[in-house]
């Protein structure tokens, strides 16, 4: 992607909407409901939503270090697919 640095920046910014959402102390169920409706207008559809939370649970489980950080680091990239998905690039 031809912005991929700009973005990438973006969702690791400590200030950003990753950061903030999990210093709320947002589920993960309610973060990803919050980027899906972000990214493409519209809650999870209600098959996407089950996959999505596991592959976030798989990557916290799948992965070593500061818990937090580990969670961050999964919806960042969570966020990076949904952005850089056929869906948003379409429809927006």
């Amino acid at each position: 992607m031809i912005n991929g640095d700009t973005l990438n920046r973006k969702l690791s910014d400590a200030n950003g909407t990753v950061a903030h959402l999990i210093d709320l102390g947002m589920s993960d169920s309610r973060i990803v409901d919050y980027f899906t409706l972000a990214a493409f207008s519209r809650y999870p559809a209600e098959e996407e939503k089950p996959r999505l939370l596991s592959l976030i649970a798989d990557a916290r489980a799948k992965t070593a270090g500061d818990p937090k950080e580990v969670r961050r680091q999964a919806f960042e990239d969570l966020l990076w697919a949904m952005l850089t998905s056929k869906e948003f690039l379409f429809n927006h």
